[in-house]
């Protein structure tokens, strides 16, 4: 009799603990309407905090786990272990709104602004490096990135980025935009025929069947280019290095080349008055 009592409060006893164990299994579980929540709460958060704040934000929210505990929908799965406070897919999408937010920055001091992106720049990159992210969440932060590259000048670390290729874009596409960073850097360092040798290469890609329908708007005023118009915009920037390269013909016949594909591009933007003002008002420095 005495053994039936043992057993039976043995029984008891790991009743009581297995009810605990699950009580509190049920207490911690994480559902995905509670990660919705959350990372509703952390967007508001983040989007009314100041810009200086977004890097220490981020790098706070890629730190922060917690222990919790996911039942699957097959029984008896159950997942126990630690988490991020949010997805790492939906840090990665913060990130990417903050490269946008400061890409249409124009209020802000230059330096500034170059500040934040480095720091997102380091940001972005410890990410990636965690491998933690989604393949469609890492190719759209690197995408991300290059815009931030390209903001502060750093044709060195843009080039590199395009270099490993981006999925979604074409070798060609990556290598014509090398070809505009290498322009870039040769102007900066005086090599006028080397930036010449490169600006024709991304003008020639431009002016490819592969971007016939392109546009690309400017976050900072809205003006949408066409590619007549950054073709032609091209052009002058080559007419002007030969000019100051004492090539007086070859600056005429850049010019001449850049003459139809202003007209062009006035036409595809004659319904839309922010873009065609700015372009009239390149035109006319151009004396064209």
């Amino acid at each position: 009799m005495k053994k039936v009592i043992v057993v039976l409060v043995a029984l008891a006893v790991s009743a009581a603990i297995l009810a605990g164990g699950v009580r509190y299994l049920w207490s911690i579980r994480q559902t995905k309407e509670q990660t919705r929540e959350t990372s509703k709460m952390v967007r508001r958060e983040f989007r009314k905090a100041s810009m200086d704040d977004a890097a220490p934000q981020l790098n706070k929210l890629y730190d922060e786990h917690f222990f919790t505990v996911r039942f699957g929908d097959a029984f008896p799965y159950i997942s126990l272990g630690m988490e991020p406070r949010v997805p790492y897919d939906f840090i990665g999408l913060l990130a990417e709104e903050a490269f946008i937010r400061l890409a249409g920055d124009v209020k802000s001091p230059k330096a500034d602004t170059d500040r934040r992106i480095k720091e997102l720049l380091a940001f972005s990159h410890k990410i990636l490096s965690g491998g933690h992210l989604t393949d469609a969440a890492r190719d759209s932060l690197r995408e991300r990135r290059l815009d931030g590259f390209f903001l502060i000048d750093d044709f060195d670390g843009a080039i590199a980025e395009l270099q490993k290729g981006l999925p979604g874009r074409t070798q060609e596409w990556c290598t014509s935009t090398v070809a505009k960073l290498r322009a870039h850097k040769a102007m900066n360092a005086g090599q006028r025929k080397e930036a010449i040798k490169q600006l024709m290469i991304f003008i020639n890609y431009m002016l490819s069947d592969a971007m016939k329908d392109f546009e690309d708007s400017d976050p900072a005023n809205g003006v949408v280019y066409s590619r007549e118009w950054v073709a032609a915009k091209n052009y002058m920037r080559c007419a002007t290095l030969s000019g100051e390269d004492g090539d007086t013909k070859a600056k005429a016949d850049y010019i001449e080349k850049a003459r139809p594909l202003y007209k062009t591009a006035l036409e595809k933007a004659k319904d839309d008055d922010i873009s065609l003002n700015e372009l009239q008002k390149e035109m006319k420095s151009y004396g064209l």
